[in-house]
């Protein structure tokens, strides 16, 4: 159990880092506002989620943190493939390219996400399954 709860938290963590690089490439947090934010959140979730998820204590609040920043990020990227399809920042059609505008709108992105929050979710489960006197808290 001990080995798939250091698992499953490394892979919470590389999916936070991935992010927290990625965020940071395409919005650096020197420019507008929004960037910063898009960028404060993914360090959010790589520093805080990643150290509340270490103990079982606090297993709970990493859980909700990490839970809403998942959910956030989902409504965030959604909206932005909705105006950007709108606006015409993507240059394809939904109708007549559907698999390229998949690929060009925030999909893959928001996949990432939901499997950052499914991970977070089954680490939060292996967390409460280990005995209170374990070793691994």
């Amino acid at each position: 159990m001990r080995e798939q709860r250091i698992q499953l938290w490394l892979a919470l963590v590389a999916l936070a880092i991935g992010a927290t690089m990625l965020h940071y490439k395409l919005h650096p947090p020197q420019g507008h506002l929004t960037n910063f934010w898009a960028t404060l959140f993914c360090s959010i979730d790589l520093v805080v989620v990643s150290i509340l998820f270490l103990f079982r204590s606090t297993a709970l609040w990493g859980l909700l943190l990490n839970s809403f920043l998942a959910f956030l990020g989902i409504i965030m990227m959604s909206d932005l493939t909705i105006v950007s399809t709108y606006e015409g920042w993507i240059k394809v059609s939904p109708r007549s390219e559907p698999l390229q505008w998949l690929l060009e709108s925030m999909l893959p992105d928001i996949s990432i996400l939901a499997a950052d929050f499914l991970v977070g979710l089954a680490l939060y489960r292996i967390t409460l399954m280990n005995p209170k006197g374990s070793s691994s808290s």
